[in-house]
């Protein structure tokens, strides 16, 4: 692929964390690096200056007395690289782990007596933590399910390693018996609540807008709080970062269960616009590349379609033709409709 991070060997999985540390991208991965399959996973590290070209780096977590290092994120504070992520044992459980690296390079594992956290009796687990600053202190949240029902958890710190339990942010049976990878960030006064669901609503990747004082995300809209701006299911797994003026950019899995291809999204600003709505368009140097059509692109008869194939991602009406920037890259094409409120992220071949 000419800009999109993808690797020849082994099975590339979702990114679990994307920071700015010492002018370079970090970017986090799922990596099966003795299979082209998902297994007993580490975490694969690659750095970049722009975000096109990418240098591989030793692999950051490999599984030392457990069976896989699952997903989490990533986050800078007092001149380190802390990680977080889901420890799996040989028997299937689960703990949250911590790693932390002063140069970028080298992470060293904070030992098991170091992390206090208190996982509910109820929970079944602790899914994709990820940990943000809110003011002088730190959240984490977690993806969950409570007696069957989707639950997001949230626990408070003031260093990263002991952390207080504050309840449930989200719980709702609309989406499912478990949240995968929440996330919550700030853009334009705003802040953006993800979710991923078993549900498709019509997707899997859902958002959200409003607002968060630390305890309680307060909805913009009650009655149906998140919806989809990805319209297509092979966009999955969203990581994010703050670049260096403070804008939030969004990185993602993109995966065909089909062909089993995988490769990382190209990177998106996640902003809010005047109506409250949560939008992506491609970031810095991608939206120069992108261009107004596409061989993938149609409308015609008042319907917009993105296809390849025979593969259809998206045939939708629309009333008149809609503003697209396409980006193709070798295998496939992402495309951002109406200034990002909408996006079809397509392997296509």
């Amino acid at each position: 692929m000419k800009y999109h991070y993808s690797r020849q060997e082994g099975w590339l999985g979702n990114p679990c964390g994307l920071v700015l540390f010492k002018g370079k991208y970090h970017l986090f991965f799922l990596l099966n690096p003795d299979s082209p399959r998902c297994g007993a996973l580490s975490w694969g590290h690659a750095v970049s200056d722009d975000l096109i070209s990418w240098e591989e780096l030793p692999i950051a977590l490999s599984p030392a007395d457990e069976y896989s290092c699952n997903s989490g994120s990533a986050i800078v504070h007092d001149g380190r690289i802390w990680l977080f992520y889901s420890s799996v044992s040989y028997d299937q459980n689960a703990r949250l782990c911590v790693a932390f690296s002063d140069d970028g390079t080298n992470f060293i594992r904070a030992e098991e007596s170091a992390v206090s956290i208190a996982i509910p009796e109820s929970v079944t687990m602790l899914h994709n933590p990820f940990v943000f600053r809110f003011g002088n202190s730190f959240r984490l949240i977690a993806g969950s399910g409570q007696d069957g029902i989707a639950t997001v958890l949230q626990y408070e710190s003031d260093d990263l390693l002991n952390w207080k339990f504050s309840g449930s942010v989200l719980s709702d049976c609309r989406y499912g018996r478990v949240i995968e990878n929440p996330i919550m960030t700030e853009s334009d006064g705003k802040w953006i609540f993800i979710i991923q669901t078993e549900k498709h609503i019509p997707t899997k990747l859902l958002f959200a807008v409003g607002e968060y004082d630390g305890e309680r995300f307060v909805f913009d809209n009650d009655k149906e709080p998140f919806g989809a701006v990805e319209l297509c299911d092979d966009l999955l797994y969203p990581v994010t970062a703050k670049d260096d003026e403070g804008n939030t950019l969004v990185m993602a899995w993109m995966f065909s269960q089909k062909m089993n291809e995988a490769a990382i999204s190209c990177p998106r600003l996640l902003t809010v616009n005047r109506k409250g709505e949560a939008c992506m368009m491609p970031y810095g140097d991608f939206n120069r590349r992108a261009t107004k059509e596409s061989s993938f692109v149609s409308y015609e008869d008042g319907r917009l379609r993105v296809f390849c194939n025979g593969r259809v991602g998206l045939d939708k009406a629309y009333r008149e033709c809609p503003e697209i920037s396409c980006l193709e890259d070798v295998g496939m094409v992402e495309v951002f409709i109406n200034g990002g409120t909408e996006t079809v992220s397509l392997f296509i071949c």
